[in-house]
């Protein structure tokens, strides 16, 4: 398939899907119940000023999270904050960098995760992502670290990377449980979560995967001010 065949494609899966009005027409109410059983979100920046999602996969309680939304509005719901990236994200840490960013730095959690972990509905989920960002949202991810892989993580990724792109594999870097010096080599301890090896705790915002912090939300509070006082 040519490049414009590829284009013509995201043209139309975004119109049939609505994702050029998904930021203001879709709410997922659930986001509070869904993060206590799929921990996930964006955090700050590294240290060229690119977004930092963190997603804490070792968690994941799939019956849990099925009791309090379904898969298709999950999906959804990521498709959304691709969306708020590319609209939102991308366009604040651009002018808080003063450069240009569009590209986003990823920590994926594996503590605790092995072939067991990976059941057909947690399969469902991760195929459903992997599709929809590989067709719709490519070359938007600059650079990968997975921590916390064990001895089980291990086997499952070397089952999988065949079946990845090789310019996403080569993105991707997997530690073990030493992996906070990596860590601050790319995202400042004050930026970092504590559980990460960092000081940041967003006490006051019930915890870093749940306080979306970073320009985008500095930007949009500034906006919101200026909206009030005219």
């Amino acid at each position: 398939m040519d490049e414009t065949n590829v284009f013509a494609d995201m043209l139309d899966w975004r119109k049939n899907f609505g994702s050029n009005t998904i930021i203001k027409e879709f709410d997922f109410k659930e986001l509070n119940e869904v993060q206590k059983y799929y921990p996930q979100g964006y955090h700050s920046v590294d240290k060229e000023g690119r977004p930092v999602y963190i997603e804490r996969l070792g968690k994941i309680d799939m019956e849990g999270l099925l009791k309090v939304t379904t898969l298709d509005r999950y999906v959804k719901y990521q498709i959304q904050q691709y969306e708020k990236t590319i609209t939102i994200r991308f366009p604040a840490c651009s002018v808080a960098a003063n450069k240009h960013i569009n590209r986003s730095m990823a920590i994926l959690d594996v503590e605790g995760v092995s072939f067991k972990s990976f059941t057909r509905p947690v399969q469902n989920v991760l195929m459903q992502l992997r599709k929809v960002y590989d067709n719709n949202y490519p070359e938007t991810l600059c650079k990968m670290v997975i921590v916390n892989a064990g001895p089980g993580f291990r086997l499952v990724w070397n089952a999988v990377k065949c079946f990845l792109d090789p310019d996403t594999v080569s993105k991707i870097q997997v530690l073990g449980n030493k992996y906070q010096s990596k860590l601050l080599e790319l995202i400042d301890e004050s930026e970092l979560p504590d559980f990460l090896g960092g000081r940041c705790s967003c006490k006051y915002e019930g915890g870093c995967l749940r306080s979306d912090r970073g320009p985008w939300k500095d930007i949009s509070m500034a906006d919101h001010e200026l909206k009030l006082k005219k």
